[in-house]
């Protein structure tokens, strides 16, 4: 009756928002005892286009970011971002002119 853990990346999703993708990834953590899973919960984060790969340690997560994440999904995010940036800027700028 020996209790081991282990985590296994068990869904990837490539996600798209706007004119690029994200990935999620869901990990599951689970207790093992002979053989049977006997406790599992999960652990899910987002990588998007411009993740440093790194930091990416699971080399299938790391193929599919890499086929996703081309130079031109990866412009587009830095396209997205710069309008993100300059959208919440001009409220602030408005709240100056009043």
């Amino acid at each position: 009756m020996a209790l081991s853990k282990q985590t296994i990346t068990d869904k990837i999703e490539s996600v798209r928002i706007q004119d690029h993708y994200v990935l999620q990834v869901r990990e599951a953590v689970q207790i093992i005892e002979s053989g049977n899973v006997i406790s599992q919960n999960f652990h899910r984060y987002v990588l998007q286009p411009n993740t440093d790969v790194s930091t990416i340690t699971d080399l299938v997560v790391l193929a599919q970011f890499n086929a996703v994440m081309t130079d031109e999904v990866k412009a587009n995010y830095a396209k997205f971002k710069k309008e993100q940036e300059e959208h919440s800027k001009k409220p602030a700028e408005q709240n100056k002119a009043s």
